[in-house]
């Protein structure tokens, strides 16, 4: 795992579509983690999303916390291994802090690289839309809590309660991007305090996030290309 962030931060930024491969390792990892079966699929799963956020660091190179937050996902990543070498309720909890932590870490770097930049084009929209799918990610990563403090905070009704550790984390994962997108479909319900008014503020952020920032990089990327064009064709007559 060391060795990742230098090879990552050598390789990603030279690249014009950084984001692009970002997204697609995001996209990829949510649509094949139905397929990734086996006792070792819950450690895989850890460990690429981890993996993930350090190429999102590398994405993002010559950010002030940039060190800080790769110390941060190396110390995570040992902390999933002892997770799994000696389960225990504390270090459970432990590694789902450590993880909401990195995972809010990265969206705040990105999001303030992304602010700063001041051409905007189709790379740097993607990268608004890796924000919000890491937004899911920390969800469910506060739900996680949330069942870990509480075994009955939500009720997966359909899904019959007895329930392995992985298909309970897959359907939060579903309850937690259906909420941002506010979809809804009722088969997961938060039950709890903690669990409704975490639901309540994962609706709240992804529609702020989509009105307010994403709205904004979209238009500027529009902005951008149309003050492109007549340039062009001016040149052209030129």
């Amino acid at each position: 795992m060391p060795t990742i962030t230098p090879r990552i931060a050598t390789v990603l930024p030279q690249s014009g579509k950084r984001f692009h491969w970002l997204l697609a390792a995001l996209l990829f990892q949510i649509v094949a983690s139905p397929f990734v079966v086996g006792a070792a699929s819950l450690i895989l799963q850890d460990f690429l999303f981890l993996a993930i956020l350090l190429a999102a660091l590398g994405a993002v190179n010559h950010t002030p916390l940039r060190r800080f937050n790769s110390l941060l996902a190396l110390i995570c990543s040992a902390a999933v291994v002892l997770k799994y070498s000696f389960p225990d309720w504390y270090l459970d909890v432990a590694v789902s802090l450590l993880g909401a932590m990195v995972i809010l870490s990265t969206a705040v770097e990105m999001v303030n690289y992304l602010s700063r930049q001041r051409r905007v084009d189709l790379d740097t929209v993607l990268g608004g839309l890796c924000v919000y799918l890491f937004m899911g990610a920390l969800w469910l990563i506060l739900y996680t809590l949330a069942v870990q403090f509480d075994p009955l905070a939500f009720d997966f009704t359909v899904h019959g309660r007895n329930l392995s550790l992985r298909h309970r984390d897959s359907l939060l994962l579903f309850f937690s991007y259906v909420t941002l997108l506010t979809t809804g479909y009722g088969d997961v319900v938060p039950i709890s305090p903690m669990a409704r008014t975490l639901a309540i503020l994962e609706g709240i952020c992804g529609q702020f996030y989509l009105v307010f920032f994403m709205a904004r990089l979209v238009g500027l990327h529009v902005a951008e290309k149309g003050g492109a064009a007549p340039s062009s064709s001016h040149s052209e007559e030129g």
